[in-house]
């Protein structure tokens, strides 16, 4: 996030991250009028989770070049329901940077 050195979590995070990154992948919606121009991309996203696993903030750290899909990806993580933290891990926030991709098949 601007201003803000790029946190890295611990390492014991990673199986949540991972468990966030397919979440947010499988609910990425191609929109229809993406795919019929045949937009294909990359994009990555700043993403603040709040221990609750609330997506407290969303920004765009790299753009696809398509605003069509920079806003389906946006989109995609701000409308994602809750992912708590397992009890296990200390309730911290947590800065991520999410690499998404939209591809034609």
């Amino acid at each position: 996030m601007p201003g803000e050195g790029r946190e890295s979590a611990p390492a014991e995070y990673g199986p949540y991250l991972a468990r966030f990154r397919q979440r947010v992948q499988d609910g990425l919606v191609y929109p229809l009028a993406a795919r019929r121009r045949g937009l294909s991309g990359a994009v990555e996203l700043d993403v603040l989770i709040d221990p609750g696993g609330r997506v407290q903030r969303v920004e765009i750290a790299s753009s696809s070049s398509h605003a069509l899909l920079d806003e389906a990806a946006v989109d995609t993580v701000r409308q994602m329901t809750p992912l708590p933290l397992p009890a296990t891990l200390p309730a911290r926030p947590l800065r991520v940077r999410l690499p998404l991709l939209f591809e034609l098949r």
